[in-house]
């Protein structure tokens, strides 16, 4: 691994997906660095000739440190011949289990959005402790579904040979280099709209998360597996129900982000899971600043305020006849609930601000320990404070 310069994230260059950079949640944190004044370079995709062009003339005339944020694999491919003997960057995950590992193994800094990234190599948990089903059907017939389902036997057929391969590919895990970055929120992202519920329950997520685990540190075994199994199984289960009024995106267009919005407002309760690798997405936030409590999971290491805007659900486990009761009685709970988010959501505005996580990664680079609001103690090993 290159040198580990120290990190002034003010005099830094960042490198971004214009492909991922699409998604409305990592939108904020571009505003936020322009506003600072750091220079954000794109690459749109694999076969942008100008964009890969800009960057290598501007990093290699250049000594400043680069962030590489929420790149997909094809696109930091063409970035290695620019790094390969350069160096100086970080790395910045969004789904950090399917990026290109040499990239990882090589950054200075690695910044997490999810925590469980850090729990992993500090031991502290596994990737999941669940298993995905041996296939499943996809959620949609697109191209991605489709292959992933058709790959998941052989991916388990070469499993135990990519295991072994991986145990020695584990890169350097000191702490002080693996920096906690969650995902930003602002008040203009989830505006408050007032509306009668339409639906009891909604399911605004996706039920089929398929990857290629490309980070040694998450297990072959999960190759094309479908991580959100847990909430495409809960919500089958509130279906086959048949008395409540559901919202189910598997039945609905694609929803843009005024839709999704305004979907969550129109429900009594968001269905919420991280996946069997319970990873801290975005949409806890969304849902709870929008006002609308979630029905589902907790997260192992992250949102200590969650618990206060959900109600908890054995997603993987419960019956259809013990779920019964337990939506009888969400219900029962949700105004309760819905006022807590509603109590929350000025307080999380600013935990989660942009500027306010960019220096958040500044103090941590700088030694400080993590402020109170973020993580849970189990982040911790258990301790109330940062080790």
């Amino acid at each position: 691994m290159t040198s580990k310069p120290r990190l002034v994230i003010d005099k830094t260059i960042w490198i971004r997906s214009g492909l991922n950079g699409q998604q409305h949640v990592l939108r904020p944190i571009n505003t936020a660095l322009l506003e600072r004044g750091i220079t954000v370079l794109t690459l749109n995709g694999p076969h942008d000739a100008a964009g890969l062009e800009n960057i290598r003339k501007t990093v290699w005339n250049s000594d400043v440190h680069v962030v590489l944020d929420a790149m997909i694999p094809s696109e930091l491919n063409k970035l290695r011949s620019v790094f390969g003997d350069r160096g100086n960057f970080s790395m910045a995950f969004q789904d950090w289990w399917s990026s290109v590992y040499w990239f990882t193994k090589n950054a200075s800094y690695l910044f997490f959005r999810n925590y469980n990234g850090i729990a992993v190599r500090r031991k502290l948990a596994s990737f999941t402790e669940s298993r995905p089903p041996l296939f499943t059907l996809p959620e949609r017939m697109n191209s991605y579904g489709v292959a992933s389902a058709a790959l998941r036997l052989p991916a388990l057929i070469a499993a135990p040979f990519l295991q072994l391969n991986n145990r020695k590919k584990l890169e350097d895990s000191s702490t002080d280099r693996l920096l906690y970055f969650p995902n930003v929120i602002t008040g203009d992202q989830v505006p408050l709209i007032q509306a009668h519920p339409r639906f009891d329950f909604s399911n605004i997520s996706s039920t089929g998360g398929y990857w290629l685990m490309r980070d040694p540190h998450a297990p072959a075994w999960l190759n094309f597996g479908n991580l959100y199994y847990d909430r495409q199984r809960i919500t089958d289960l509130i279906l086959q129900n048949g008395s409540y009024k559901v919202f189910d995106l598997r039945r609905s267009h694609y929803l843009n982000w005024s839709e999704y919005c305004q979907t969550v407002c129109h429900s009594r309760f968001a269905i919420a899971t991280g996946g069997l690798h319970k990873a801290s997405l975005s949409k806890y936030l969304e849902y709870v600043c929008l006002g609308t409590p979630a029905l589902g999971e907790e997260i192992p290491f992250e949102f200590p305020w969650l618990k206060q805007c959900l109600f908890p659900v054995d997603t993987l486990n419960v019956t259809r006849g013990k779920l019964e009761p337990q939506l009888r009685e969400a219900l029962a709970q949700q105004p309760k609930l819905r006022e807590n988010c509603l109590n929350l959501r000025d307080t999380l505005l600013k935990l989660y601000n942009p500027h306010r996580i960019l220096d958040l990664l500044q103090e941590q680079a700088d030694g400080k320990p993590i402020p109170p609001g973020y993580l849970k103690p189990e982040a911790f090993g258990g301790e109330s404070g940062q080790n």
